[in-house]
């Protein structure tokens, strides 16, 4: 890694901490250059504008994310055990010790429609990546009989999408120490309803 690549990695992490406690909205390069004692020039020699940092930021978390969750799930097999991966490292993900204040997706989901065009297109085309790869491994359970034949995969993302933003609430907003159970018992009787 350059100079130049380690710092740009070193401000889109700090941003990721500011992101995952206030939010994109609160993410500007004025205040980013006081936090990291760095000069507004120097900031701008790796984004041009709030914008292009706001769309860093989300190309970082997204990449922490698929390494995080998505890859490391890989090694399970397919269907439900990787369906159940899937949702256990999703949940370890918004109490990542980097991400200071939860999920900057739930963070940045709530102000979407405040974001700039090419700020919410980015995150709306990683949702939907993360969408699609809850809906495959839930097929891939179809399909070896682990979930219902007739399970709608659609339905299914809805309602672990319930259970996540659930689990963020209590465990960001309330800060109840039965989130993580409450949110894994949710998850088994969802699942035993998808059994049929």
């Amino acid at each position: 890694m350059t100079t130049m690549e380690a710092v740009r990695d070193r401000i889109l992490s700090h941003s990721l901490g500011l992101v995952s406690a206030r939010g994109l909205s609160a993410l500007s390069i004025g205040d980013l250059a006081r936090d990291m004692e760095l000069s507004r020039s120097a900031l701008l020699a790796h984004f041009a504008d709030r914008d292009a940092l706001q769309i860093g930021v989300i190309e970082k978390a997204a990449t922490l994310f698929v390494h995080d969750v998505v890859e490391a799930a890989t090694s399970t097999a397919a269907g439900e055990a990787r369906l159940r991966a899937l949702f256990g490292r999703w949940l370890a993900w918004s109490r990542s010790p980097r991400l200071t204040g939860g999920c900057p997706f739930v963070h940045a989901s709530a102000e979407s429609d405040a974001l700039p065009p090419g700020v919410r297109d980015k995150l709306e085309d990683f949702m939907t990546g993360w969408s699609d790869a809850l809906k495959a491994s839930i097929d891939d359970a179809k399909a070896a009989g682990q979930l219902a034949a007739d399970t709608d995969a659609g339905q299914l993302v809805f309602e672990l999408y319930g259970l996540y933003l659930s689990h963020h609430f209590w465990h960001w907003s309330m800060k109840d120490r039965m989130a993580q159970e409450r949110t894994q018992r949710a998850f088994e009787r969802l699942l035993a309803a998808s059994r049929g």
